[in-house]
């Protein structure tokens, strides 16, 4: 969902990406400001001024959503968890963390974190603006005053109780607390998510029909995202117990066939291809080290004359996912994993080729994992 962002930098050690969304919530919230907010707040400035203040107002709003995920951050690190990374997007932000919390207290207070920012933000914010006002010009005041109360606004919404939001956690870790079981935590706060998505998107809906705004619509989006994300996060809790102790030795292919990637095109499909009933080979060279991946959709791309003078090499593509035997295979999945069947994981060991990893073989994986199977090499 992540892959195409942007790296922002690195705050408190932990690097911070944007998404592309991002730059479409920056301009809707200043074209809101700029049209609508500060000059029925503020009237008689002009545009530039308006949109200025806009626009600065904007972006420390992102800011302070920064601030709210660098919070789960630091605190998860207090439990002696990996943060791997932080991503702001369209409806927030997201930090992704290395497992799972390890114990209910952890859970509680990773959770409660990010909104306590977010209320002392918008208490400061607003606050500031009550006491500036009469001393500093309108625009700050009105900029400051709808900095403070959509933060306050946040940290409120974020407390609900209803997964994947901050209330939704704090509800697991209260079940997780009474019943000293996670899973079944989890899916507690999964349903009220789902719930709680439900109502959004039928308050959303109401609101469209009965009062003819179209700011139902936005409420009706966050409720269907809800929803989606709720189901996401049972199911990825499902994943990290079914594989947590999986490495990519246990699930890849240690003798997979290969692509001699000094052979012509032709003389590979004559010799080796027809008979190895692979789509997608590992490319070699002449000392077995791994050279890229080729599929035979590349090789059929090619007319007769180029299968002839072409290399196996030159034919197919970089390898767009290393692994080591020892890696597991949940970090695997969380790279972005493998798309489609086309592509290949190319696990090296030495500087060699020592197996592949297919999406038959992840797929092995879960299926054996949620029917309680052990995964064994191949």
């Amino acid at each position: 969902m992540f892959s195409s962002s942007l790296p922002l930098g690195r705050f408190a050690g932990i690097g911070v990406r944007a998404h592309w969304s991002v730059a479409i919530v920056l301009a809707l919230l200043s074209w809101m400001l700029a049209a609508e907010v500060l000059p029925a707040a503020a009237p008689g400035h002009q545009a530039v001024a308006y949109w200025a203040t806009a626009i600065v107002t904007a972006v420390c709003f992102l800011a302070s959503l920064l601030a709210h995920e660098l919070m789960h951050a630091v605190r998860a690190r207090r439990y002696g968890m990996t943060v791997k990374s932080i991503t702001l997007w369209m409806l927030g932000g997201m930090t992704e963390l290395d497992g799972n919390p390890p114990s209910p207290k952890a859970d509680l207070w990773i959770a409660l974190s990010g909104p306590l920012v977010s209320l002392a933000i918008g208490g400061a914010g607003y606050g500031g603006a009550v006491l500036a006002a009469g001393h500093l010009p309108a625009l700050i005041v009105t900029g400051l005053s709808w900095l403070g109360l959509t933060n306050l606004l946040l940290g409120v919404f974020n407390l609900l109780p209803g997964a994947p939001l901050d209330g939704g956690r704090v509800l697991r870790a209260l079940v997780w607390k009474r019943t000293r079981d996670r899973a079944r935590a989890a899916a507690v706060a999964a349903k009220t998510g789902q719930v709680l998505g439900g109502l959004l998107i039928a308050l959303g809906f109401a609101e469209v029909l009965l009062l003819g705004s179209l700011g139902g619509l936005w409420l009706g989006l966050v409720g269907w995202f809800l929803i989606g994300a709720a189901q996401m996060d049972v199911n990825a809790g499902l994943m990290r117990e079914q594989l947590g102790g999986i490495t990519v030795r246990d699930i890849m292919d240690p003798h997979p066939p290969v692509a001699p990637g000094w052979w012509t095109v032709a003389a590979f499909v004559e010799q080796a291809a027809g008979q190895a009933r692979k789509r997608v080979f590992p490319v070699t060279s002449f000392d077995g080290r791994p050279e890229g991946v080729v599929s035979l959709r590349e090789l059929a791309r090619l007319t007769a004359q180029q299968r002839l003078v072409t290399r196996v090499s030159d034919a197919g593509h970089p390898a767009r996912h290393i692994a080591r035997p020892g890696d597991r295979v949940l970090d695997l999945l969380s790279t972005g994993g493998l798309r489609s069947a086309d592509d290949l994981v190319l696990v090296v060991e030495h500087g060699t080729l020592a197996g592949t990893v297919g999406l038959d073989d992840i797929t092995r994986a879960l299926e054996l994992a949620a029917l309680g199977g052990r995964n064994v090499p191949a």
